[in-house]
């Protein structure tokens, strides 16, 4: 009797165990069962539209160089005003739109090589101080579990996890999660099957 007993305490008790040879990455083995519900690895290069916007800025830019000759003559008497407007706009628009693509592309790729490569760190257990984000937005929603805090917005551009509970989020206080992580971005969420 005594031995289930034991076998059932061991089996619901968390036991730490090494994730991969690198000591920082260790996870907690439960016999509770998880459903991923995100993945960076499966959900791609989501913050794609963030420097595409930028590409309508691109097309404008062009359209002004190429029809510089027509633009309505603001300032009759510098004719370099007609010149270097289109131009520098041009350059604006692709300077930001480069930014945007790489920093954001990067952010995904620094991602997918922390989660390939085991870099990325792993915590497991119940959600606490759990403050969901107003419908209107204007707060971030944050929660902690165990130790480790993290907070995002679903107005965030991010390569990492950020669907918050007041658009349809799975977080909620008391929620048994298991969370990688790389700084504060979420790179794979997992919640206690029900």
């Amino acid at each position: 009797m005594s031995a289930v007993v034991a076998a059932a305490t061991l089996a619901t008790s968390p036991v730490r165990v090494p994730a991969s040879s690198n000591p920082s990455v260790s996870v907690y083995c439960t016999d509770m069962s998880y459903v991923t519900v995100f993945d960076v690895a499966g959900a791609g290069y989501k913050s794609a539209g963030f420097p595409a916007f930028g590409l309508i800025f691109v097309v404008l830019g062009i359209l002004l160089v190429v029809f510089r000759r027509k633009l309505p003559r603001w300032n009759t008497r510098s004719r370099l005003a007609r010149i270097i407007f289109p131009y520098g706009f041009l350059c604006c628009a692709v300077l930001w739109t480069l930014v945007a693509f790489i920093s954001t592309y990067s952010d995904y790729r620094n991602a997918l090589r922390a989660r390939a490569t085991d870099t990325a760190r792993v915590v497991e257990g119940p959600v606490t101080n759990f403050v969901p984000m107003p419908v209107t937005g204007h707060a971030l929603e944050r929660f902690c579990v165990s130790d480790v805090c993290f907070n995002y917005s679903d107005y965030a551009v991010t390569a990492g996890f950020n669907r918050t509970r007041s658009h349809g989020g799975p977080i909620r206080e008391g929620l048994p999660v298991r969370i990688t992580y790389l700084g504060n971005t979420i790179i794979k969420l997992e919640v206690r099957a029900p």
